[in-house]
């Protein structure tokens, strides 16, 4: 059982996903969307970050630091692009918060391409912008020490 109360600061993502994903998948909560033995790739993760997490599990934990580094405060531009590939689905939309050690605005877009199998998220590929993520924190090893601390 996760506890979502640790993963406030991305709740306007995590209801997105589940509000995009509705009738594609099971699960009541985000985390219960995935599979346990899900990947999740950053396409363009910056050096010290893993470029893919392997398992619910390892998701997770990394999401888990996200409040230490950024509070999500809305989300917008959300748009559900279906696929002729069964089970795939794109998903594009923007993240407005700001960093919480430097208060400093965060405004990301995100393109997501998510493979969806038996109701569960399988593959999860992320295109977003690294060097938003640490003009909005000020370092990129903060985004390691506080996600990625086992990386």
């Amino acid at each position: 059982m996760v506890d979502y109360a640790q993963f406030k600061a991305l709740g306007p993502f995590m209801e997105l996903v589940e509000e995009s994903l509705a009738g594609l998948t099971d699960g009541d909560h985000y985390f219960d969307l995935f599979a346990d033995d899900v990947v999740m790739e950053f396409l363009y993760a910056p050096p010290g970050t893993p470029p893919a997490l392997h398992g619910r599990q390892a998701i997770i934990d990394s999401f888990r630091g996200y409040g230490r580094i950024i509070t999500l405060e809305r989300m917008s531009d959300s748009k559900v692009y279906p696929t002729t590939t069964p089970g795939v689905v794109i998903l594009e939309y923007a993240g407005h918060g700001s960093g919480v050690a430097t208060g400093r605005p965060y405004h990301q877009r995100y393109v997501s391409i998510v493979t969806i199998r038996e109701r569960r998220i399988v593959h999860w590929r992320d295109y977003s912008n690294p060097l938003v993520v640490i003009d909005t924190i000020g370092d990129a090893q903060e985004m390691t020490k506080a996600m990625f601390s086992d990386a």
